[in-house]
């Protein structure tokens, strides 16, 4: 069992201030972070743990990251918004987040292909670190940098017992740091977490260091056969900002959003031995890419596509990762003097181990 592959922005966002309670989280109507890119998003210490209270890292080895979240505020009318990032271990007692994947188990976060804990830093800790120096404005990324002192403690941090008195955490699971963003603007506030996952040392030789999944182009069809679930008619590419919006026409009723396939790759993990009670090597033949729909108006249905089978389903079902977005009705999205409006999508692309990136475009609706 592997309590680690999965490492990705808490689905659930804690709000300081009063939050707008949206029926659909598809569309976005309120201040919201809908995903965290990290470069890179998981890092191959190859530390020296003959002294494992300090161990000797490789300077070269301990790269910056730079963390680029993605803040929207639809209804903010262009108000300032900024935020900072802290970082601290990652508490293997924490329950694992809702919707994070199988849970249960025998180890505390859950199943394999969950994430690890939910819990945000606590920041009267003398484990929590700010790494950002003032506010940082929402649309820029920045660099954080974790010495060796603090990836120390939080390898230390991240031990637990399994149910036979064997220790484990990060130090044979891989430790997943956790990045504590928190989002200003005005009187309201809210905070996610994102993780980047940190291995002492190399699991094997063939084991790399994740590469972040990209979607390279959206496109747009109108109809779908029932049968093959293939189009019917041809995906047509949405141009990127800054190009105008494209002209979904009049009439529509719903439209479907096509990401391109991002790029799924194999990779080395740790697994319990289910004899031995320790941590063995596993190879993940193909990641699974996970794609999110968001909206400024409208509604996505699914509200995410996968690059892989439900297994709970039926197998021999074809796998398709687009969505249909369903337009704004007149009454729900205000219009201009002809009649039209501008609507902001984004879809977002997540792997198995933290990396993360999306794509936006702007589609004219004339409702």
């Amino acid at each position: 069992m592997n309590r680690r592959p999965i490492l990705l922005l808490a689905s659930a966002l804690s709000a300081a201030s009063a939050c707008t309670d949206f029926a659909n989280p598809t569309t976005v109507v309120d201040l919201r972070m809908l995903a965290v890119q990290t470069e890179p998003s998981e890092i191959i210490l190859d530390a020296d743990l003959s002294n494992p209270a300090m161990p000797v890292v490789d300077p070269a080895n301990n790269p910056g990251v730079t963390v680029t979240p993605l803040i929207v505020d639809p209804l903010g009318d262009g108000r300032p918004v900024t935020y900072t990032i802290s970082a601290c271990p990652n508490n293997p007692f924490a329950a694992a987040p809702q919707g994070g994947g199988q849970g249960g188990g025998a180890f505390p976060s859950g199943g394999a292909r969950t994430t690890v804990g939910s819990a945000l830093c606590d920041e009267n800790s003398p484990t929590t670190w700010l790494l950002t120096e003032g506010p940082v404005p929402a649309e820029r990324g920045i660099q954080v940098f974790l010495g060796i002192d603090q990836l120390t403690a939080a390898f230390m941090a991240d031990i637990f017992p399994d149910q036979f008195g064997n220790l484990h955490g990060g130090f044979d699971l891989g430790m997943p740091l956790t990045l504590d963003i928190t989002v200003n603007a005005g009187t309201e506030q809210i905070r996610g977490i994102k993780r980047v996952l940190y291995w002492a040392q190399r699991i094997n030789d063939t084991q790399l260091a994740n590469q972040t999944p990209t979607i390279d182009t959206l496109s747009l069809f109108y109809f779908r056969d029932d049968a093959t679930f293939e189009p019917v008619d041809e995906p047509m590419p949405i141009k990127p900002l800054p190009e105008a919006p494209h002209d979904v026409g009049q009439g529509v009723d719903s439209v479907w959003i096509l990401p391109s396939p991002g790029n799924a790759e194999p990779f080395q993990t740790t697994v319990i031995d289910a004899d031995t009670h320790r941590a063995v090597p596993f190879t993940v033949e193909r990641e699974t890419l996970r794609y999110r729909f968001f909206a400024t108006a409208g509604t996505f249905n699914p509200q995410a596509t996968s690059s892989e089978r439900n297994p709970a389903f039926d197998v021999k079902a074809p796998i398709r990762i687009e969505s249909q977005y369903t337009l704004p009705t007149a009454d729900q999205i205000a219009t201009d003097a002809y009649g039209q409006a501008v609507v902001t999508i984004w879809v977002v692309v997540r792997d198995d181990r933290g990396g993360e990136s999306w794509q936006t475009r702007q589609l004219l609706i004339t409702p």
